[in-house]
């Protein structure tokens, strides 16, 4: 289970928060224990945010969770 550190409550500051966030060549695979009834793929994006791995999912309607990824759980992207 991941560890929610931040809730964004508005787009605008998802914005912001994503705007302060770099790119990852890691992605894992979707988490059955966290509700996101708004993203349908099989694996998610790992952001880095402040030098941790992090993930962004809308589990509500306007209501961002930011969960931290443990090194475990980090796989490269395939093409």
């Amino acid at each position: 289970m991941l560890q929610r550190v931040k809730r964004i409550t508005s787009h605008a500051g998802y914005a912001r928060f994503l705007a302060e966030c770099e790119d990852t060549p890691h992605s894992i695979p979707r988490q059955a224990d966290i509700p996101s009834p708004y993203a349908y793929s099989p694996a998610w994006d790992v952001l880095d945010y402040q030098g941790k791995h992090v993930v962004v999912r809308e589990t509500a309607h306007k209501r961002y969770d930011v969960f931290v990824v443990p090194a475990t759980l980090l796989t490269q992207w395939t093409d």
